[in-house]
């Protein structure tokens, strides 16, 4: 089994594979027009499948099929490469392991290169939220140490009483998470 970066140091699905040949059917300069759509639509959905169908309308590949199945191993590689954060230059040595000619690895690199700041914003605005803070108030009780939180999340008051110990712990996980989001 031989590891990608791009796929998050895993193997690369097998259905990515199969649609790497049909992607390398197309003119290196089609699959980067091809590329900028799906990155395009990536980041300001949806997809503009007719610009696609246009480019993919002189090549003898399957309109309804191939396209589908080419958009889909492109949104895959894009978004799988800006997740893993994987370096530009290990993808196009990658994609070139997997059958994909030169001039087309370096095609989509240089979509993602182009638009791949971008789309780590987007993909950081959408990934996962946590619900809004409105207030807090935190109050010791001097006898036994514990610690009471009175939250205001989104319009609803929780209160949560915590122990010294679970006070340390979240404190520590708390830091943790910060160094990670830094």
């Amino acid at each position: 089994m031989q590891r990608f970066r791009f796929c998050g140091d895993a193997d690369c699905p097998d259905w990515v594979l199969a649609e790497i040949n049909t992607l390398s059917r197309l003119s290196s300069i089609k699959l980067k027009l091809l590329a900028r759509v799906v990155a395009e639509g990536l980041l300001n959905p949806p997809l503009d499948v007719e610009k696609a169908k246009k480019l993919f309308a002189e090549s003898k590949l399957d309109l309804d099929v191939d396209l589908k199945a080419c958009i889909a191993c492109l949104s895959y590689i894009i978004f799988s490469t800006i997740r893993f954060n994987c370096n530009h230059g290990a993808l196009l040595s990658e994609l070139q392991q997997l059958g994909l000619p030169r001039e087309h690895s370096t095609s989509i690199k240089k979509v993602i290169d182009d638009h791949g700041e971008h789309l780590v914003t987007k993909l950081k605005a959408t990934s996962l939220k946590v619900n809004a803070l409105d207030e807090i108030f935190v109050y010791e009780d001097p006898h036994d140490k514990h610690v009471m939180l009175d939250l205001d999340i989104n319009g609803e008051h929780e209160s949560v009483i915590l122990s010294p110990l679970t006070v340390d712990v979240l404190l520590g996980n708390l830091k943790k998470s910060q160094i990670y989001n830094d």
